[in-house]
């Protein structure tokens, strides 16, 4: 829970100055005044979640809300026969946590192993209410997760299981293809590598397939010189423009 330290997590690291945040410029906190980062620094401290530990879940009103630094964190909802469904992923520099509202159904676990620059979540809606900039791009980030939510309605109800394979490889490699130093960040320029945060049981999950298809869609798109399927969860773009046109989807 963001509101203690559960098992899993790894002891909180010394405060960073935020100007030396390698999120700063893209994260929520981009639309604070440089005055106020030292105000930030002061807020904030960073927490390390390894791969499958629980970070907040349904029910519990996480006193914590948080930019994900690195990682990717996976959003389930559990129904009253035990059955759970993946709702999303969140990678950084995402914001999570529910500021202004109570608990909510939703579990949230690290996928990888994620780390959090942590506020407090009173402090953090004092800063929401000090800086208009602030409020206004958290609720443009609101407003993209609605519209995102709208396209993987889409995704589930119309398209076909190659389409949603290659839609979900296409997502992957564009957030995680950012968050490296070196790596490329658009899934369009070729020879791109990185690690499936899930992996081909939640891949099933989450795209609302079987297991058995969602491994034929992968050999299909690896026969076809789309991707090369490396050791554990790697996957080697090969064809990005392929890979898009498959997709049928501009994230």
């Amino acid at each position: 829970m963001l509101h203690s330290r559960p098992r899993g997590w790894i002891r909180g690291m010394p405060r960073n100055a935020c100007w030396k945040c390698p999120i700063r410029d893209v994260a929520l906190c981009r639309a604070l005044p440089e005055s106020a980062l030292a105000q930030l620094s002061r807020m904030t401290w960073h927490r390390s979640v390894r791969a499958g530990c629980r970070i907040f879940g349904p029910g519990e009103e996480p006193l914590v809300v948080a930019n994900i630094v690195s990682g990717v964190v996976r959003l389930s909802r559990s129904l009253g026969d035990g059955r759970t469904q993946i709702v999303g992923l969140q990678f950084a520099p995402e914001f999570i946590g529910r500021p202004f509202a109570e608990s909510g159904s939703i579990l949230a676990e690290a996928a990888t192993d994620v780390e959090l620059c942590c506020f407090s979540k009173p402090q953090f809606e004092g800063l929401l209410q000090s800086y208009p900039g602030l409020h206004e791009l958290l609720t443009q980030r609101m407003i993209h997760d609605l519209d995102q939510a709208r396209e993987w309605m889409l995704l589930l109800g119309r398209k076909t299981a190659l389409e949603r394979v290659a839609t979900l490889i296409l997502l992957c490699a564009e957030r995680l293809g950012a968050q490296g130093d070196s790596a490329k960040s658009e899934a369009s320029e070729d020879n791109l590598s990185f690690q499936l945060p899930l992996s081909r049981t939640e891949m099933a999950e989450f795209l609302g397939l079987t297991l058995e298809t969602v491994s034929r869609m992968l050999r299909k798109l690896a026969e076809a010189g789309v991707i090369a399927i490396e050791r554990g969860r790697g996957i080697t773009i090969r064809d990005g423009g392929k890979l898009r046109m498959m997709a049928e989807m501009t994230l």
